[in-house]
């Protein structure tokens, strides 16, 4: 079951949390950058996973109900600390996972030891069929039974900041791909609807390929949610080509502190029985 629930929540963060390696201030990339960074400590957002898994003729076999917590805990040189609480019901039955604490760096990824990063040159991306000015961020990552080959295109201005990015996974000696993940801004200043109010958002998608298949990310992002991410919809592809399953997240509530006060409370409208379930993961 913690393997499941794991899984659940690496899908849910996904692009809450994107994309990093712990550079800090030597690649320029700060806290402002992240989308954690510019709340205290003390801020939290409980999203709702609702996943499906599909049998070979594409009917809906089972579904889960995952309700996961996320909580900035401290923010220092080196990136955020975030806990993380989830809750999942399968079949009538609720489980509730361990308490997850994880360390990322300012792009949002686990601080690994072992990095060797290049000094960051100036490049471009496009989007919506125009071009944006950005730094280039190019590292290496080597394991004992792997190595990853990382490109980041971030921007200090232009919001979600890290607008591209291409990871290779291979074997040390960097000749057979274990997996590819790749991250984009699909579209900028997009209008979202929040709290009867309409404000500028950012369409992205994220894909990772590996030994079992793909799965393709398409999110929607605001600066002002704690983590960026409002929505969001998941497939999982096979070898064979068979959507095996699919997912959807949607942003049930947040509170966000910055400068020590409280800024910003958002909480989407709940009854019955899921309002009792999700009030466990109150202030």
């Amino acid at each position: 079951m913690q393997a499941r629930v794991t899984y659940i929540l690496a899908l849910a963060i996904i692009l809450g949390t994107t994309p990093s390696w712990g550079l800090g201030q030597e690649s320029g990339i700060t806290a402002k950058l992240h989308p954690w960074g510019q709340f205290d400590p003390g801020t939290w957002k409980l999203v709702r996973v609702v996943t499906e898994t599909l049998n070979e003729q594409g009917q809906v076999v089972s579904t889960s109900t995952t309700d996961t917590k996320t909580t900035l805990v401290d923010i220092d040189n080196e990136g955020v600390t975030l806990k993380i609480e989830a809750c999942m019901e399968v079949a009538g039955k609720r489980f509730q996972s361990e308490p997850q604490t994880v360390k990322q760096g300012f792009h949002g990824e686990l601080i690994v030891p072992n990095i060797k990063l290049k000094k960051p040159v100036d490049g471009q991306v496009v989007i919506e069929n125009k071009k944006v000015s950005c730094k280039v961020q190019q590292l290496e990552v080597v394991g004992p039974t792997e190595k990853s080959d990382t490109r980041i295109y971030y921007s200090t201005t232009v919001s979600p900041y890290v607008l591209k990015r291409k990871s290779v996974v291979s074997d040390p000696e960097g000749k057979n791909v274990l997996s590819e993940t790749s991250f984009e801004v699909l579209a900028l200043n997009m209008p979202i609807r929040m709290d009867e109010a309409t404000q500028s958002g950012t369409y992205v998608k994220a894909s990772h390929k590996g030994a079992k298949g793909t799965v393709t990310t398409m999110a929607v992002l605001l600066p002002e949610v704690p983590g960026g991410v409002v929505s969001q919809s998941l497939k999982e592809v096979g070898k064979t080509g068979r959507v095996v399953r699919r997912s959807t997240l949607e942003l049930v509530e947040f509170k966000a502190h910055s400068g020590g006060d409280q800024i910003r409370v958002f909480s989407r409208k709940r009854s019955g029985r899921r309002a009792k379930q999700t009030s466990r993961y109150g202030p």
